[in-house]
């Protein structure tokens, strides 16, 4: 296959932390590769690199970036399209689904538009031939950049997606149907590389599986950043590794690349082990002193330290894991959680009917259904967040459930992992009445020990993953509940979860699109269907043929209910939030009165000198940057950021306020 793109001495760090170090890789046409790497080691940046909107570092050699020319055939010529893991608005940006497109299609918007305008006078009965010449110069134009084809593609891959009302805004749409959104772009689009940056993350199983078929049947080269290892196993052909600052590759697919890292691991752990046991005679031959150990002997001493070193480097090359822990209170009870003809309705819409469910001790149970069934509502209920409205929830008495939620917004992004973890103090205080030092517990979670005072917005969203685990982990539990804990994980930290979960002994609930994170995991599933919940006394891999028959005949089915399900979802949640915020309201006090009324002066403040900051930004001269200016450009922009999140921290401190009056 030739060649689409080659990078060769990429470096590039962000402050003291270095992604990459004299990387380099090629692409070809038709590769279908996986891009693998730790939380926060580069992944996104890749992406970035690869689209030219971030600049590597300058080195020596200098970066190269070499792409298909395509000799005059845009088809062989290298572009790339990248599709981001969320929508992100621009402020009172809020377009239709049908227009949503041209957000990625600028050049393509700027004729749109002209062109429905000028049609619009033609159809008001204009003859000026200037119009009508402007017309067929702008008709021209949209096909050689075949934008009928590029519209005709996008919508088509909405309605096979069951986006249906392509005038509804964008901003109205749940999480699962903008995700459904951008599938269709990256289906759609006519670049020659498509960057998917975990298109699984919030989907349910149902959509998954259509995405991965249609995936199978395109020819299109990707790059994939996913930690769905279903996905991976039968998409990709090549796997890219960032590991150390490089980038290491793999022509195979992501099971046979796995099985070559275990007995990579397994050859450097024997070749440890004679190394250590060799370090350990010279040692005692090192001991004996210079006159036991004779004159001749300075190549053995330098032997000595060399092997020293040969250790240090295998040991930093062996394989870090995650030190996970769950805790359990090792309660004797046997029903934790009843429930009986329990059903919910909200707005007028019922989301169950006569649910009858029960969590015992040791049960691990998969909870899955489509986007917007109620999954997190069902477990409002169970938690007693929400209270049906008919039927019972009896919990056993003194009942611990621990909940990981799938909002990593929880945390605020102003403080630090060490404000965080040790609530500003060196402890880290662990069921069974366990201490540890800050730093060690941070470090166990892969996480630099130098990172510990860094604000959490610096961090990538599979770092914050790791560091909300970190904190949940810190409690007993007779139930834990992961809702969706897959989501912006790396796949060797899912990789150890898995193995804790199943380890575990008590109680565990998963909801998860993970196919082979659920299989590997649970002993039972709950099906949310048809407004109840279908119990099967097996795991996950065993309901699957089944589901996948069911799936298929939702697919087949053209009827709709009356209402969005998803959005129905959204606002249940909406109201337990409400609703446990309520019970949790406390008084105002006398110094927090004074300071509702500080607030406002200050972010007027701030949101001044935040003016002229981003005024001394504009004006900023780049045409001769050196080191000097560089370092100039580099404290306007710290500075810049600093004011934004103090005022970012002074709203919600505000409307925290103002929620208690």
């Amino acid at each position: 296959m030739s060649i689409l793109c080659t990078i060769k001495n990429l470096h590039l760090s962000f402050a003291n932390k270095t992604l990459f170090e004299d990387a380099s890789f090629n692409i070809s046409f038709g590769d279908r590769i996986g891009l693998l790497g730790l939380n926060g080691k580069g992944k996104s940046s890749l992406f970035k690199v690869l689209t030219e909107s971030v600049k590597p570092d300058n080195s020596i050699p200098p970066f190269q970036f070499d792409k298909a020319k395509g000799d005059g055939d845009p088809s062989k010529a290298f572009s790339v399209f990248l599709v981001p893991q969320e929508i992100i608005f621009k402020d009172n940006e809020n377009p239709t689904i049908k227009d949503f497109i041209f957000t990625f299609y600028p050049e393509v918007e700027v004729l749109h538009r002209e062109l429905e305008s000028i049609n619009e006078k033609i159809n008001e009965g204009s003859t000026d031939e200037k119009i009508i010449s402007r017309q067929k110069d702008l008709l021209e134009k949209y096909d050689h950049l075949d934008a009928w084809t590029l519209i005709q593609n996008y919508e088509s891959y909405l309605k096979f997606f069951g986006l249906n009302d392509h005038e509804k805004l964008m901003r109205d749409l749940s999480g699962g149907e903008q995700k459904k959104v951008l599938l269709s772009l990256g289906l759609s689009t006519p670049k020659n590389l498509v960057l998917w940056d975990e298109p699984t993350n919030h989907l349910d199983l149902e959509t998954i599986k259509v995405f991965e078929e249609e995936l199978m049947n395109t020819n299109k080269t990707f790059l994939m950043i996913s930690h769905d290892r279903y996905l991976l196993s039968k998409l990709c052909s090549r796997i890219f590794h960032i590991n150390r600052g490089k980038i290491e590759t793999f022509k195979g697919s992501y099971e046979d690349y796995i099985t070559f890292l275990s007995e990579n691991e397994e050859a450097r752990m024997k070749q440890l082990q004679r190394l250590s046991n060799s370090l350990r005679r010279e040692t005692e031959w090192m001991r004996q002193g210079i006159k036991a150990r004779g004159t001749r002997s300075k190549k053995r001493v330098e032997n000595y330290h060399d092997l020293k070193k040969s250790i240090s480097d295998l040991k930093d090359k062996t394989k870090r894991e995650v030190q996970l822990q769950l805790h359990n209170s090792n309660r004797k009870t046997k029903i934790l959680v009843e429930t009986k003809e329990i059903s919910f309705s909200y707005d007028n819409k019922e989301l169950f009917k006569d649910v009858s469910v029960n969590i015992c001790k040791g049960d691990k149970i998969g909870l899955i259904g489509r986007n917007g069934v109620g999954k997190s509502t069902l477990l409002h209920l169970l938690r007693k967040e929400l209270t049906p409205t008919s039927g019972s929830v009896k919990q056993a008495d003194d009942l611990q459930i621990q909940y990981f939620s799938q909002n990593r917004n929880e945390l605020d992004p102003n403080k630090t992992p060490f404000e965080l973890l040790g609530d500003g103090t060196d402890t880290v205080f662990l069921p069974g009445d366990r201490k540890m030092h800050v730093n060690a517990y941070f470090e166990s979670f892969l996480f630099n020990k130098d990172e510990i005072r860094r604000p959490l917005k610096t961090f990538s969203g599979g770092e914050r993953n790791r560091l909300q685990m970190a904190m949940n982990l810190m409690k007993d539990g007779d139930i834990w509940i992961f809702d969706e804990p897959t989501n912006d994980l790396d796949l060797e930290t899912l990789n150890i979860l898995e193995t804790k979960l199943r380890e575990f002994p008590g109680s565990l609930i998963l909801i998860s699109h993970d196919r082979s994170f659920l299989a590997n995991v649970t002993t039972k599933v709950w099906h949310l269907d048809q407004k109840n919940v279908e119990v099967f006394e097996a795991g996950y891999e065993q309901v699957e043929p089944y589901l996948e028959a069911l799936y298929m005949d939702h697919i087949l089915d053209e009827h709709k209910d009356d209402y969005n399900e998803e959005e129905l979802e959204e606002k249940v949640q909406e109201l337990a939030k409400a609703e446990k915020s309520k019970s949790e309201k406390i008084p105002l006090s006398n110094k927090e009165k004074e300071r509702l009324k500080e607030i406002p002066t200050h972010i007027d403040i701030l949101e001044r000198e935040l003016d002229n900051v981003e005024k001394s930004i504009g004006n900023f001269d780049f045409s001769s940057m050196d080191e000097q200016k560089s370092q100039e450009f580099s404290a306007l922009s710290g500075r810049q950021e600093m004011i934004e999140g103090k005022i970012l921290e002074l709203y919600e401190e505000l409307e925290e306020l103002e929620s208690r009056l």
